[in-house]
């Protein structure tokens, strides 16, 4: 183990618009919009209209857990794709600096090193191990059938979702937690009380996205831009509908059937009215160009726009001159202030041992460290009753909430905690759920 850590610090070193009523003719075909059947009139005016029955639905039940235990001494095992035999080879790094592919994962172990230390000097002991899950003898497979986690305390994960269930199985059946601190797929997973979902699935993200746009543009005209190119996009665009479908004025707009331009939308859009936009398009690319064709509309056109928490990777965000004119929000998890006591402890501790800026893959592998072994060292192995305990956590205010299924199902336990970025004439608030 303490081979492959010097190994890394080695590297490290060196529509058609569809939307949902227009006029019967030609624009009818490109904008129109869901028309609500007319509820029938009862004929016998005595007589109630029959309800349904709705089913009941059961009581939920949370999760029992086992007595917390604890440790003079807390093993933590981090899962990272560091692809270390793709950079050493005979013992020599292949590049003077790691490709951009894996940057994010050297970052978040550079984060972990700086809050491992920080820990020792609080005197909280902790032995914890760094696997290099792209290697055939460390894989997803080996650590979960092997002994090499067997004395784990704890397992953060920065993983796919095709490896969730099998390290989510392994938690389960060990009675320790397994932290996805990466991906944003539950991977179907169910009454699985060891589960943390550190970032929030995209249906959080949309819910708390609507809730806000309700609250504050509740009574204007709501629009749904999307293109359904990948399953993800599909499953945002769903989200949207089935939660806006009973909007009285609904217009959806399919962009991968349509070319958009400002002459096509001015058609669509209310000049008289501030237009609330929600964008269920997750590439980068395509996002930009909607942006760019509503930024390029009349300035009597008023917009405020909702996109999807992919977006915080939009060039266009960091540069004072693009998108003039919009209000454009979107959710995020994980907000980090360098210029807080922790952010400076952080940035003055990665140039020392590192050298630039640190990346907010440093500031989430430091957090999740430092929150985690603080949980373990106040709470014991199986912290679960007392994951409320942000106490300790340097950045985020974590909310671990249970996951429920519609049948109130215990699913997992799954971070709730968003922040509402908005960006506005070339700057941006961060605005607090």
């Amino acid at each position: 183990m303490k081979k492959c850590l010097k190994i890394l610090f080695l590297v490290v070193a060196c529509s058609l618009l569809t939307p949902v009523a227009s006029p019967a003719q030609f624009w009818k075909k490109l904008f129109k919009k869901e028309v609500k059947k007319p509820v029938k009139k009862n004929p016998d005016k005595n007589k109630p209209v029959a309800k349904k029955d709705e089913p009941k639905l059961k009581k939920r039940v949370p999760p029992e857990y086992p007595a917390a235990g604890k440790k003079d001494v807390y093993r933590i095992d981090v899962l990272l794709p560091l692809n270390l035999n793709a950079l050493v080879q005979n013992g020599k790094p292949l590049y003077k600096k790691a490709p951009d592919h894996l940057q994010s994962a050297i970052n978040f172990y550079e984060g972990l090193g700086i809050a491992a230390q920080a820990m020792q000097n609080k005197d909280v002991k902790l032995e914890w191990y760094v696997h290099d899950i792209t290697d055939p003898a460390d894989n997803i497979a080996q650590l979960t059938t092997g002994k090499k986690m067997e004395q784990t305390d704890l397992i953060i994960g920065c993983v796919q979702s095709n490896d969730i269930p099998a390290l989510a199985a392994y938690a389960k059946k060990k009675k320790i937690n397994f932290v996805s601190a990466l991906s944003p797929a539950d991977a179907n997973t169910k009454d699985n009380p060891y589960f943390i979902l550190i970032q929030p699935t995209l249906k959080t993200h949309i819910s708390q996205l609507i809730a806000y746009a309700d609250k504050k543009y509740g009574k204007n005209p709501k629009y749904i831009f999307h293109n359904n190119n990948t399953s993800g996009e599909k499953e945002a665009y769903n989200q949207l509908r089935d939660a806006l479908i009973e909007e009285k004025d609904l217009s959806i707009v399919d962009c991968s059937r349509l070319k958009l331009t400002t002459d096509t939308l001015s058609r669509l859009f209310d000049s008289t009215k501030v237009n609330v936009v929600f964008v269920s398009v997750l590439d980068i690319g395509s996002a930009e160009q909607i942006l760019n064709t509503l930024a390029a509309m009349p300035r009597s056109y008023r917009f405020q726009i909702f996109g999807m928490p992919s977006w915080k990777s939009l060039r266009g965000l960091s540069q004072q001159s693009a998108y003039m004119g919009l209000s454009i929000h979107y959710t995020t998890p994980f907000y980090y202030d360098p210029t807080t006591a922790a952010g400076k402890y952080v940035t003055t501790q990665y140039t020392a041992t590192y050298g630039g800026t640190p990346s907010e893959m440093v500031y989430r592998g430091y957090e999740s460290l430092y929150w985690l072994s603080h949980l373990l060292e106040q709470h014991g192995v199986v912290f679960n009753k007392d994951i409320g305990d942000v106490s300790a956590a340097p950045f985020t205010r974590y909310e671990i909430e249970p996951a429920w299924s519609r049948e109130n199902d215990f699913l997992y336990l799954e971070n709730n905690k968003l922040y509402m970025l908005h960006y506005q004439n070339g700057g941006y608030v961060v605005e607090q759920q």
